[in-house]
């Protein structure tokens, strides 16, 4: 009888708590990967080859960069790093006038402002009449419009071309 007992007790305890027991599902982490688009992977591919000294290979990936489809931050620095390689002759001949077109396409339109840098670059060259005439009004102009697009560094220029423009 105690034997009885005993298994029914272990039937018992086994089968209601087989029943209380709740299966034990994991819930799937899902983690959002943002996805570079075309113009960020273009740029970083130029990147890669300019920090190798492939002066051609960067040229094409940041020409493609500029004209591809994504993010225009990447677009824009890659039309300045464009701009950058055409002033300084960077596996091309050199030639401000073109460097000065690609800097203006990098600095944005009405609606977008563009790559600080590239907006400061035009400033500069209008300061020093680098494939412009030399006019301190644009270059003040440009240095002003960099400082509203976020560029730390153009406090001096714009004081300087101040001090200019009232010894005129």
């Amino acid at each position: 009888m105690k034997q009885l007992l005993l298994v029914l007790f272990v039937f018992n305890v086994l089968f209601v708590s087989a029943q209380t027991t709740k299966p034990f599902y994991t819930k799937k982490k899902t983690t959002i990967v943002a996805i570079p688009d075309s113009a960020t992977i273009y740029y970083n591919l130029g990147w890669d080859n300019y920090k190798l000294d492939s002066m051609g290979p960067a040229r094409y990936y940041w020409e493609k960069a500029a004209y591809a489809k994504g993010k225009w931050e990447s677009k824009n620095a890659a039309l300045y790093r464009l701009g950058l390689m055409q002033q300084n002759g960077e596996g091309v001949d050199s030639n401000l006038s073109m460097a000065l077109d690609y800097y203006k396409k990098a600095s944005g339109t009405a609606n977008r402002i563009g790559d600080p840098d590239a907006i400061k670059t035009v400033g500069g060259m209008y300061e020093n009449g680098f494939g412009v005439d030399q006019n301190y009004l644009k270059a003040l102009e440009w240095y002003t419009k960099a400082k509203r697009a976020g560029n730390m560094y153009v406090d001096e220029d714009i004081a300087r071309m101040k001090e200019r423009l009232k010894k005129k």
